[in-house]
């Protein structure tokens, strides 16, 4: 089952594609959050495949090297803490 994600949370991460460093994302990015600004405006459906599939790729895609261990959790000593 496939979740779509809400026109909300594409625009939001749109921002962060108008710093793409591919032009054409950067710029299409751009034009979107142009165009979110007027009230009245939605979306096409090709515009929002691209949205959906541009968010899409920016977490999988985003060259994080997933092949070692991160340690999430400080264990270092514990009197710093108080």
């Amino acid at each position: 089952m496939s979740k779509l994600r809400p026109l909300e949370e594409l625009l939001f991460h749109m921002r962060t594609m108008a710093r793409s460093s591919n032009e054409w994302e950067a710029k299409f990015a751009r034009s979107i959050l142009r165009q979110a600004k007027q009230s009245a405006w939605s979306p096409s459906d090709k515009q929002q495949q691209i949205m959906r599939r541009m968010v899409s790729e920016m977490f999988t895609h985003s060259g994080a090297d997933t092949s070692y261990d991160i340690g999430l959790i400080d264990r270092g000593d514990r009197h710093d803490a108080a």
